[in-house]
């Protein structure tokens, strides 16, 4: 826990006329630096309690008005502390960055200074997966960059073409690098909305980037008739991962994120009712037999307030971030040991329920308005704005026709 306190006091020796120098004096985490105010006096004539100089000194004509100025400039870094607290930079940034900042030295228009700054404002908002993709994001740049950080008006065309050319020579995918630089061209025009960097310097007005289409995931209804006819023992690894990939199918693919957090209060007269984590987008879903079977299993014995799935067990936002990817790794590794057993071909993961509901209601003939080309496959927000355009009950009737 960081911890910082601001005090003007006395530094360097005395001059000939037995004046010393006042300076702001900075602690940050045991670590000290000092800012000049370039105002002189003698210990007796500084008063150290009210932190003014006392009211007999007579070596400055209008002593308010240095008084005042010593206040302001005291005022201005507790005020910048507090900044760096409320973002949550102060649990990282140096005493001399302090300083710096303090001073106007610092150059703020650097993506590591400023991304860090975001990182901690996603954290405390509880945005983690945010927070850890600018994180990757800006590693990677900085690893393209021989580990230096780099200021924005460097971040130009022919900046991006080197990533792009590091990165794609090192046998890495074109749909990873899209990632990387979606997420710095967003984490850019945040700088330009806060003035940290100029329009001008754009570099995505001339670089385009590019990705391509991802191996279709999606399984056939026969197929997904094999995982939910599969059996095992109940509470076992393979009985919750056929219920996860199950439900998340009768749930129109609900994300594995969005179900770790599912308590019976979203439970609401024979519907599911959530907001989804990533886009804030709220659905309200029949629950039909299978999905109610699937629910009344895990709702034995729950509180209100209990999580339905047994995949989050901690409480601090941190650890149920690590408790979400710890239990999706395993769903992954069991619903992918169920496929093989059953002959199901292709690499099974939790994204295959959301692409199979799309496709075979596609099959089927479900209007297209509805389900979208791939419901988040390709656009996602045309997907959203389709669905939002449609009855609750529209959607209901698509989700029986396709998991009955």
């Amino acid at each position: 826990m960081s911890s910082t306190t601001v005090l003007i006091v006395f530094r360097h020796h005395e001059r000939p006329d037995k004046t010393k120098s006042l300076n702001l004096r900075i602690i940050h985490n045991r670590k000290i630096a000092y800012i000049p105010l370039n105002t002189f006096v003698t210990e007796d004539e500084w008063l150290k309690l009210e932190q003014q100089i006392d009211k007999k000194c007579k070596r400055y004509e209008n002593l308010n008005r240095i008084n005042d100025y010593l206040t302001r400039k005291k005022l201005e870094a507790k005020s910048l502390i507090s900044d760096l607290y409320e973002t949550g930079e102060a649990d990282y940034i140096s005493v001399k960055e302090i300083r710096d900042r303090f001073l106007n030295k610092t150059d703020i228009s650097t993506l590591e200074r400023f991304t860090k700054k975001l990182i901690a404002e996603f954290k405390k908002a509880n945005r983690l997966g945010n927070a850890t993709v600018y994180e990757m994001t800006l590693s990677f740049v900085k690893k393209h960059n021989n580990d230096q950080d780099i200021s924005f008006k460097n971040i130009n065309y022919s900046f991006l073409k080197k990533l792009e050319a590091e990165h794609l020579a090192g046998g890495n995918s074109l749909n990873s690098l899209s990632v990387y630089l979606r997420t710095l061209r967003a984490i850019y025009n945040r700088a330009i909305n806060q003035n940290v960097a100029k329009r001008d310097w754009y570099p995505f007005k001339q670089y385009s980037i590019r990705s391509t289409k991802t191996q279709k995931r999606a399984i056939s209804k026969e197929d997904v008739k094999k995982i939910e006819e599969y059996k095992s023992k109940p509470g076992s690894q393979y009985f919750h991962a056929r219920n996860y990939f199950m439900f998340s199918f009768y749930m129109i693919g609900m994300n594995f994120s969005d179900m770790a957090y599912l308590t019976p209060s979203n439970v609401v007269n024979g519907r599911l009712e959530y907001k989804r984590k990533k886009t804030g987008k709220f659905y309200s879903l029949a629950l039909f037999d299978k999905a109610h079977d699937i629910l009344n299993y895990y709702l034995k014995g729950k509180k209100k307030d209990e999580y339905i799935f047994p995949i989050i067990e901690r409480t601090d936002p941190e650890h149920i971030r690590m408790d979400i990817q710890n239990k999706l790794r395993t769903f992954n590794k069991y619903i992918g040991q169920i496929a093989s057993e059953l002959k199901i071909q292709g690499n099974i993961t939790s994204y295959v329920a959301r692409h199979s509901w799309a496709s075979i209601g596609k099959f089927l003939n479900v209007p297209i308005q509805v389900i979208s080309e791939g419901l988040g496959h390709d656009n996602i927000q045309t997907t959203q704005i389709y669905l939002d355009s449609f009855e609750t009950n529209v959607i209901d009737d698509a989700t029986k026709l396709i998991t009955s």
